[in-house]
């Protein structure tokens, strides 16, 4: 599952990201790293931007980026 599936305030963790070396660098900077747990604060309409919570900040990624970072779901 890809953090684009994700249901609205439902929660994961982040288990794979990109094979690209710079972009997995880029998200690790900003806080997408491996093991995090997310959840999905909003989708923008017409295949928008996503905003995530993660680490009690609102982060925003383009669907494309969104569509290869893979995820398992929390349990409630």
């Amino acid at each position: 599952m890809t953090l684009s599936e994700l249901s609205l305030h439902q929660q994961a963790r982040i288990s794979l990201l990109p094979s690209d070396f710079a972009l997995s660098a880029q998200l690790i900077a900003q806080g997408f790293a491996l093991q995090s747990v997310i959840s999905l604060a909003h989708k923008a309409p017409f295949n928008g931007p996503l905003a995530f919570y993660l680490h009690g900040t609102k982060m925003c990624l383009p669907l494309a980026i969104a569509q290869q970072i893979n995820i398992e779901l929390v349990p409630a």
